[in-house]
């Protein structure tokens, strides 16, 4: 398995994984199947081009060989920081340290582009799974809890990776819907 940065030719590939994310484990996300299979291909297109490419966001994949992508976590810059969006490991990938690998990727590359931004996350807290990867890797909650929109009553809770020091503020904080 390869972990790597998304490339604007996977468009056609990390379509198919999202959309079977979305299908797989819909309360892990802030979408809807229902909504993305009606994005046009210029919207995927433009997603993985951006993800590819610059500092303001980065999308990371799992390649089990050519063209079959089996992971996926990216992040965007929302009001100066980093939020951490659409980490998914298909389920018969699962148990191989995908996520962590993933997540690893994903903040290593965060380091780099801009090591003073603070790196948010929003995860439902029933997916504990997922809570306790990213506790692991010194995410911590915040107690914000807002609505999972699409699916009351489920909530999203959010976190922050602890840099040395106290949380930030979380004063006028918003919830993408990646």
């Amino acid at each position: 398995m390869n972990i790597r940065r998304v490339l604007p030719t996977d468009w056609e590939a990390f379509r198919r994984l999202r959309l079977e994310a979305l299908r797989t484990d819909p309360l892990a996300f802030g979408s809807t199947l229902e909504r993305e299979t009606g994005y046009p291909n210029d919207r995927w297109q433009g997603w993985a081009e951006s993800g590819a490419l610059g500092n303001d966001s980065a999308t990371f994949v799992v390649e089990a060989e050519p063209g079959q992508l089996v992971g996926m976590a990216g992040v965007f810059t929302d009001q100066g920081e980093y939020h951490l969006w659409g980490m998914w490991v298909a389920p018969e990938a699962r148990g191989q340290g995908l996520g962590l690998g993933l997540l690893d990727r994903l903040l290593a590359w965060a380091d780099s582009a801009s090591p003073q931004r603070t790196v948010r996350l929003d995860v439902n807290p029933a997916q504990t799974v997922a809570v306790r990867l990213y506790e692991v890797r010194g995410f911590r909650p915040t107690g914000k809890t807002t609505p999972l929109g699409h699916h009351p009553p489920a909530t999203v809770q959010g976190m922050v990776l602890v840099r040395g020091g106290a949380l930030p503020r979380e004063e006028g904080r918003t919830t993408d819907s990646r």
